[in-house]
């Protein structure tokens, strides 16, 4: 890793991964099986975390995507500072779609970083040939999370008390 946390070698781990994603603000960079192993095990002496990351679900995070290699996961970083992360929970399935996954620590929420990282995601799942819809999973009392969403075009799919499902196309309809 980079001494700023983040993978030099974005190749590493999966070949569908090549680039870093950025956005106005942010830089999201892939995170390589080998550092992904190295979070799951609970070292973040390579990283340079902002404020309240690494958050309770980093490690699941790092995990699955250490051992599932159609788990892409990207730190999301701000000024070079890791402040999240974001990717696919798995690869998208025979029907074409992939759930996503995505967080910010705490002292980076009501900024806009969870919409401007999610929005270069989905910006960025077109790359995956494979992946026509991309669906999240939200509890139903997260309204910060459901109207991240909703912003970006996710609709409502279906309920699962205490679960929203929302989902979206990946490509505009033809």
């Amino acid at each position: 890793m980079s001494p700023e946390g983040l993978p030099e070698d974005p190749q590493e781990g999966s070949p569908a991964v090549s680039a870093a994603i950025r956005t106005p603000r942010l830089e999201l960079r892939p995170l390589t099986a080998g550092a992904a192993r190295d979070l799951a095990d609970g070292d973040y002496s390579g990283v340079r975390a902002g404020a309240d990351w690494p958050m309770s679900a980093t490690p699941i995070v790092a995990m699955r995507a250490a051992v599932d290699p159609g788990a892409l996961t990207w730190l999301i970083a701000r000024r070079g500072m890791v402040i999240g992360e974001c990717g696919l929970k798995h690869a998208p399935g025979p029907d074409g779609s992939a759930e996503i996954g995505y967080g910010v620590g705490a002292a980076w929420r009501a900024n806009g970083y969870g919409t401007e990282a999610v929005r270069g995601l989905v910006e960025w799942l077109p790359n995956l040939t494979s992946c026509r819809r991309v669906t999240a999973e939200v509890h139903e009392s997260n309204l910060a999370s459901r109207r991240l969403l909703e912003r970006l075009n996710f609709t409502i799919d279906h309920l699962s008390s205490p679960y929203v499902w929302y989902t979206r196309p990946v490509r505009p309809a033809q």
